[in-house]
């Protein structure tokens, strides 16, 4: 069952490497004998497995996985680590992913849904703090705690994995630049590009 704060998925390998590129959210990774938590990215990267290969997960929503690890999101920041490193009880209770969508259920600090919220719409990382009744330096250490990253860098994810789905769903380049809160195209243009390592027109539906 995926709630808002997970979302499970399944993949079977086939023989190219898989393109990762990094959205704000963080995965526990099954792959039938580890268990391993999948860290934040800051750029693409591509995932090589055994061809045949049925490798399941779950993605956690910004801020949640952090929460349920009690470790902050800045120790796998671009990196894929075996939870039974990071803790062997944690390994023993998540076997599943339906195990770590029941742990997802645990509090999360009730900051980060409006810090997502705001810093897709483009809200400045000042403006975010205000927001929150946080200093700046007080946002960024929380950021690097919750997300892996920094207000800022968690921004340019946020709003080019959503304009991302815009083209995904046949929206231009420059609609989805306006509807992502972007001041024009090429902007977004080059924020995908250094975020995924492939041109907008490539995420676009084939005509």
């Amino acid at each position: 069952m995926d709630t808002a704060l997970t979302q499970s998925w399944s993949h079977r390998i086939g023989t190219d490497p898989v393109l990762v590129y990094p959205d704000g959210c963080m995965d526990l990774v099954f792959d039938g004998e580890t268990v391993s938590v999948a860290g934040a990215d800051t750029g693409p990267r591509f995932v090589s497995r055994r061809p045949g290969d049925l490798v399941s997960g779950v993605r956690f929503a910004p801020g949640v996985l952090p929460a349920v690890l009690g470790v902050p999101a800045g120790e796998f920041t671009d990196r894929t680590v075996p939870l039974a490193d990071v803790s062997p009880a944690l390994a023993q209770r998540l076997r599943t992913p339906q195990d770590a969508q029941a742990a997802a259920s645990v509090a999360v600090e009730s900051w980060i849904g409006p810090a997502v919220l705001a810093l897709s719409r483009g809200e400045r990382a000042a403006q975010t703090a205000d927001l929150l009744g946080l200093s700046e330096r007080q946002l960024h250490r929380r950021c690097v705690s919750a997300f892996g990253y920094g207000p800022r860098k968690l921004q340019v994810i946020l709003r080019a994995g959503d304009a991302i789905e815009m083209l995904r769903g046949g929206l231009s380049l420059s609609d989805a630049a306006t509807a992502a809160a972007y001041a024009d195209y090429p902007h977004l243009y080059r924020d995908i590009v250094r975020l995924t390592g492939r041109r907008p027109a490539e995420f676009s539906p084939a005509p």
